[in-house]
This record gives C-alpha cells, sequence and structure tokens, in this order.
C-alpha cells in the first residue's frame, strides 16, 4: 500500500512538473512570436542605418582622394 501511495505521489510531481514546463514552452513560444514580429522592422532600420553609414564612408574617402 505504501508503494502505490509512493509511485501515485511519483507520478502527480510529474505531471506537475510537465505541465509547468508546458506553461513555461507556451510563454516562450508567445514571446518569441513577438519578437518575430518585430524583427523584420528592425532589420529594415538597420538596413537604411547601414545603407546611410556605406554612404558617408563613400563620401569620406572621395573628399580624402580629393584633397590628396
Amino acid at each position: 500500500m505504501l508503494q502505490l501511495k509512493h509511485t501515485a505521489d511519483e507520478k502527480h510531481k510529474s505531471i506537475g512538473s510537465l505541465q509547468t514546463s508546458g506553461a513555461e514552452l507556451k510563454q516562450k513560444i508567445s514571446d518569441l512570436s513577438a519578437r518575430k514580429e518585430v524583427l523584420p522592422a528592425e532589420l529594415k532600420e538597420v538596413k537604411e542605418v547601414l545603407s546611410h553609414a556605406e554612404h558617408e564612408e563613400s563620401q569620406l574617402l572621395d573628399a580624402i582622394k580629393t584633397l590628396q
């Protein structure tokens, strides 16, 4: 009888652990989905800033060549 109670307690504990893991996974999925929605806009902004910086670098190099 004691063994049966111990087995039942262990199974109950395992179920609780799995349920907690499931809730954590759902939250992780939710967080990642929200981030996935934001990243394209961030990538577009980074590309624009990078392009602007590359353009400025090109102008700087041209100015240096002109002064030489």
